[in-house]
C-alpha cells in the first residue's frame, strides 16, 4: 500500500512508539491461580516453580499421585472394588490433601466417557514417560470397569456398546442403557482403550474394541452428503432434540483408524468404508464451515453445547495433523480452527478471557465457567505445540509454550488445584476429571512436542512415540524399551541426561544420522548436558540406548533394612511383613525406587526426610514386570536426603499377597537447567485479514500471505457468537478505491470496543499498519485507537481520512516496542450526541500488518 494513501495526519510524522516499552498491556496480575506471578526480564509469564525437573513435569507427578492415592470402594458400596474415581468425578480435597469422594447421583454419573478417555490415555502415556508400573494397574481398573459394567445388553439396538453418558440408573452400579450414548465419546474411549490394549496386551479389550468398530461401521450412513452418524445412538434419551454430529466425528475416526492400523478392517472392509465416509463428511461439510460456531460444538454431555468448545476443537486439529496426506490444507485448517477458539471463548465479560502476562487464558466455551480460565488452554496448547513443530511455526510454538507456563500455576503439592485465575477454586474442587486426569493427559502431550522448552532437566524420559511403548526399564546409563509394533515411520523422541554412546533396535546398532529418512537416530545436545534424541526404528520393536548417565545407584544389597527381608535369585530384596522397612541416604535432587510388580504385590508407605508422603507404593500388577519404577520424587533441593519405605503387610483388593520388593534405588545430583526460555517468539511478519473465512490465506499483490484475523477479544456477551456478532464475513461488492489490493479492505471486524493481541518476540521492535475502508452504513463512525495502553489516534474518522466510503486508508506506527511479549491494539467507538441522546458508535478495522522494524 503506497504511503500516499495513509491518513493525512500520519503523513506529518509517522508516530514512533518506542517509548511504549513500559506501558501497560493486557491483563497483568500479581497472582495467577495458586501462586504469585513470576515474570521474565521482558515481563512475560515465567515459571513459579524452580525445581530442576520443571513446572510441567512437577504438575504431571501431582496429577498421577492424586489418582494413585484415591480411596477405594468395596462391594458394600459399589458394584465392584475400584478406586472411587472410576465411579465418580465428584470429589472434595482439603488443604492437607485428604480426598473425599462424593456420590455423583444420576446426572453427574454421565462424566464416565470423558473421565475414561483422560485416564486411559493419560496413564498409557505416563507409563512410557516415567516407567511407573502403577499406571498399568490403573489402566486395568478403568478399562475393566468400562467393559464389565458400562455396556448395553446383547439385545440392544447397539449391542454390547459403550454407554458413554449413563445419566440414568444408580451411580456406583451398572450403567443404565437408557442413559445417553453419545457417539463422539464412544469413539474417544474406544481409541483410548486401544492405546491401553497396546500397553498391556489385554486381549479382552482388543476384542471389545473390534466389536465397537463393527457396530460403528454397521450403523454408518454411507450416503454421500449425509451425516455418517448422529450425535447419539439413542437420541430419544437426550433432553434436547438436536442429533447433529459435529467435529466430534474426528474422535470416531481416530478410533476406526487405529483399528485399521492394527490390522482390523471389519467384515468385508466395512470399517474402512465407514472411516472413509467420516473423512468425506469432515472434508466436504465441516472444514468449509470452519468458522461456524456449531461445527466444533456438541461435545459436553451435560448441556446441548451448540457452540465451539475446548475439546472438539483440539481433537479435530489433532486428527488433521495425524493425517496430513488426506488433508492438504492442514497447515491453515489447524491454525484457523485453534486460534478461532481464542476469539470465540473470550466473549463473556464474566470470564474475561484475554492475554495475561503475554499468555492466552480463556474458558471452556463462550458461556462457562466464570473466571475458570485454566483447563481450556491446557487442551489447546499441546496441539498448538504440535502444529508449531510440524509446520515449523515459531508463532504457534510460542502461543503453546506461554499457555503451558501460565496454566501450570494451578497446583499444590497436596493435589489441590486452583482454577480461578484470580486464585481459588471454581470447577476443580468438585470435578476430578478436569482437576487431574485431563491435565495428566494434556500436559504430557505438551511435553511430548516441546521437550526442550517444557521437559525435565537431567532426567531420562521417552517423551513421545508414534507407536505405543509397552515396556520400559529406566536403568543407569541404559534405557531399554519396546513398542507394541513398529510400522513405517516409527519415531520415538527422548530427552536424556546423557549423550547416547549407542542406540540399537532388535539387537542391531542404529547409526547417527543427520535426518530420519531411514532407520537411525539424531541428537541435539543441550547446554546443560541433556540431549534430545529422535530414533527411527521401522520394523524393530526393542530399543536400547546406552551412555554415560550421571545417575547413581544404590544396589538392594547396600540398603539398610529393618524386619524380615528375603533375597531373591536376581538380588532383589522382598518382604511380606508389616513394618519391614528399608532406608536409603543419598546426595542429590531426585530419587527413584526400582522393584518388581506382580499379582502378589503389596502396599508400602513412603517417608522422605522423615515426612510421610501423601502417595504410597502399590506393587500389585496383573502381570509380572521387573525393574519398574515404584516411587519417584524429583525437584528436591540439592543436598543430603533420606528415603524410607515401610511395608504395610497388606495389598489392594486384587492382590493375592502383600509382597514389596526393591532391586535398587536410583538418584542423581546432576545440575543444570535448560528449559522455559525467555525472549523467544516469532519475528516474521504477521498479517491478519479480519472477517475473512476462506480456508487458504489470501495472497496480496506483493505475494504476502494474510491469515484470517482470529486473535482478538470482543465482549459480545455470554454465549454470544463473536463471528456472527462482529465479523463482516460478506465482502463488499463495490470497487474499493485507492489500493492495489482491494480484497484486504472488503471484510472486517466491528464493535464498540475490541482489541487485537499479536504474540511477538519481545526482543524486537515492530511496525504496525492498520488498514481501513468504510462500508456503507459506517459513515460518521469515529473511534479511538490505542497500542499497548497508549492512545495513538483520537476520533479517527475513516470516511474523512479516505475521502469517502469504499476507499482504502492506512495508519502506520513505526518502532513499536512489545509490552510483555505482545502488541495490543485496541479500538473503541467514540461517544456521539444526537439531540438529547448520546450513544457509542462502533469501531472497525479491515486488516492489520505487524512487521519487524528494519532500523534496529
Amino acid at each position: 500500500m503506497p504511503e500516499s494513501f495513509m491518513h493525512p495526519v500520519m503523513l506529518l510524522g509517522i508516530v514512533s512508539l518506542a517509548m511504549l516499552a513500559t506501558a501497560a498491556s493486557a491483563q497483568n496480575q500479581p497472582r495467577y491461580y495458586a501462586h504469585q506471578a513470576v515474570h521474565d526480564q521482558y515481563g512475560v509469564i515465567a515459571p513459579w516453580y524452580d525445581g530442576l525437573n520443571g513446572q510441567c513435569d512437577w504438575r504431571v507427578r501431582i496429577a498421577a499421585e492424586t489418582l494413585k492415592r484415591f480411596p477405594w470402594t468395596d462391594t458394600s458400596n459399589a458394584v465392584a472394588a475400584y478406586p472411587h474415581y472410576v465411579f465418580t468425578s465428584l470429589w472434595a480435597i482439603d488443604a492437607q490433601g485428604n480426598i473425599t469422594p462424593r456420590d455423583p447421583g444420576d446426572w453427574m454419573n454421565g462424566d464416565i466417557g470423558q473421565r475414561a478417555t483422560s485416564v486411559l490415555i493419560g496413564f498409557s502415556d505416563y507409563y512410557r514417560y516415567t516407567g511407573d508400573a502403577a499406571a498399568i494397574a490403573h489402566l486395568h481398573y478403568m478399562a475393566d470397569y468400562v467393559i464389565d459394567h458400562c455396556l448395553t445388553p446383547p439385545d440392544h439396538d447397539w449391542p454390547r456398546f459403550f454407554i458413554s453418558v449413563p445419566v440414568k440408573g444408580k451411580a456406583y452400579g451398572k450403567a443404565d442403557p437408557n442413559g445417553m450414548i453419545q457417539l463422539d465419546l464412544c469413539g474417544s474411549v474406544g481409541y483410548a482403550l486401544l492405546r491401553a490394549y497396546q500397553v498391556t496386551g489385554n486381549s479382552r479389550w482388543w476384542e471389545i474394541a473390534k466389536h465397537w468398530g463393527d457396530v460403528f461401521a454397521q450403523k454408518c450412513n454411507l450416503t454421500p452428503g449425509e451425516d455418517p452418524w448422529g450425535r447419539y445412538a439413542n437420541p430419544e434419551s437426550a433432553p434436547w432434540k438436536n442429533n447433529k454430529m459435529t467435529g466430534g466425528v474426528t474422535m470416531i475416526l481416530a478410533f476406526l483408524d487405529e483399528l485399521i492400523r492394527l490390522g482390523y478392517t471389519g467384515k468385508n472392509g466395512e470399517i474402512v468404508r465407514a472411516r472413509d465416509a467420516g473423512r468425506r463428511y469432515l472434508r466436504e461439510k465441516l472444514l468449509p464451515a470452519w468458522y461456524v460456531n456449531d461445527t466444533w460444538g456438541r461435545y459436553f454431555w451435560d448441556w446441548e453445547n451448540p457452540v465451539q468448545n475446548c475439546l472438539t476443537t483440539p481433537d479435530a486439529a489433532h486428527y488433521l495433523l495425524a493425517h496430513k496426506e488426506e488433508f492438504p490444507s492442514w497447515r491453515t485448517d489447524v491454525r484457523n480452527i485453534l486460534t478461532l477458539f481464542l476469539n470465540r471463548s473470550s466473549v463473556n465479560p464474566e470470564s474475561s478471557g484475554d492475554v495475561y502476562s503475554g499468555a492466552w487464558a480463556f474458558p471452556e466455551a463462550c458461556n462457562c465457567c466464570g473466571r475458570s480460565l485454566w483447563y481450556a488452554p491446557l487442551c489447546l496448547a499441546p496441539v498448538l505445540a504440535r502444529h508449531g513443530v510440524e509446520a515449523n511455526d515459531a508463532w504457534c510454538r510460542e502461543l503453546a509454550y506461554r499457555m503451558m507456563v501460565l496454566q501450570t500455576y494451578d497446583g499444590h503439592e497436596t493435589g489441590v488445584s486452583e482454577d480461578n485465575i484470580d486464585g481459588g477454586v471454581i470447577v476443580n474442587g468438585d470435578w476430578l476429571n478436569i482437576a487431574h486426569p485431563l491435565p495428566l493427559r494434556h500436559i504430557l502431550w505438551a511435553i511430548a512436542w516441546l521437550p526442550e522448552e517444557l521437559g525435565a532437566n537431567r532426567e531420562n524420559h521417552i517423551v513421545r512415540s508414534t507407536a505405543v511403548v509397552n515396556s520400559v526399564v529406566y536403568g543407569k546409563g541404559r534405557i531399554e524399551y519396546s513398542t507394541f509394533d513398529a510400522p513405517a515411520n516409527t519415531v520415538d523422541v527422548l530427552r536424556l541426561a546423557f549423550v547416547p554412546a549407542s542406540v540399537s533396535a532388535d539387537g542391531k546398532p542404529l547409526r547417527l544420522r543427520r535426518d530420519l529418512r531411514g532407520n537411525g537416530y539424531t541428537m541435539k545436545r543441550l547446554p546443560n548436558g541433556d540431549t534430545i534424541v529422535h530414533i527411527r526404528h521401522d520394523g524393530a520393536k526393542r530399543i536400547v540406548v546406552t551412555g554415560d548417565d550421571p545417575q547413581q545407584v544404590i544396589e538392594a544389597s547396600q540398603l539398610r533394612y529393618e524386619g524380615d527381608w528375603q533375597t531373591l535369585p536376581d538380588g532383589t530384596r522382598a518382604t511380606q511383613n508389616a513394618g519391614a522397612a528399608f532406608t536409603a541416604t543419598f546426595e542429590g535432587n531426585q530419587v527413584r525406587v526400582i522393584g518388581n510388580v506382580d499379582p502378589f504385590g503389596g502396599l508400602a508407605d513412603v517417608y522422605l526426610d522423615g515426612q510421610r508422603q501423601l502417595v504410597h507404593i502399590d506393587c500389585w500388577n496383573p502381570t509380572a514386570r521387573e525393574k519398574q519404577v515404584l516411587y519417584y520424587r524429583n525437584g528436591l533441593a540439592p543436598g543430603r536426603h533420606t528415603l524410607r519405605i515401610v511395608a504395610r503387610g497388606a495389598g489392594n483388593p486384587y492382590s493375592k499377597g502383600t509382597r514389596v520388593s526393591v532391586s535398587e534405588v536410583q538418584f542423581s545430583a546432576a545440575e543444570g537447567k535448560h528449559h522455559f526460555p525467555s525472549g523467544t517468539g516469532p519475528t516474521q511478519p504477521q498479517r491478519m485479514l479480519f472477517g475473512y473465512t476462506a480456508r487458504e490465506d489470501y495472497r496480496d499483490s506483493r505475494g504476502n500471505r494474510w491469515r484470517p484475523g482470529t486473535e482478538f477479544v470482543i465482549r459480545c456477551g455470554s454465549c454470544k457468537d463473536s463471528v456472527a456478532e462482529s465479523w463482516w464475513t460478506t465482502p463488499v461488492q463495490q470497487p474499493i478505491a485507492g489500493t492495489r489490493d482491494p480484497e484486504l479492505y472488503r471484510y472486517g471486524v466491528h464493535g464498540k470496543d475490541f482489541w487485537v493481541v499479536m504474540t511477538v518476540n519481545p526482543t524486537r521492535r515492530y511496525d504496525v499498519r492498520l488498514k481501513f475502508a468504510a462500508r456503507g452504513g459506517t459513515e460518521g463512525n469515529r473511534f479511538h485507537i490505542s497500542i499497548n495502553g497508549q492512545q495513538v489516534a483520537n476520533d479517527f474518522d475513516v470516511v474523512k481520512a479516505a475521502g469517502g466510503t469504499n476507499r482504502a486508508t492506512d495508519l502506520v506506527f513505526r518502532n513499536v516496542t512489545p509490552a510483555r511479549g505482545i502488541i495490543r491494539i485496541r479500538f473503541t467507538g467514540a461517544q456521539v450526541t444526537e439531540g438529547e441522546n448520546t450513544r457509542q458508535v462502533e469501531a472497525f478495522v479491515q486488516a492489520i500488518e505487524v512487521t519487524p522494524n528494519k532500523t534496529r
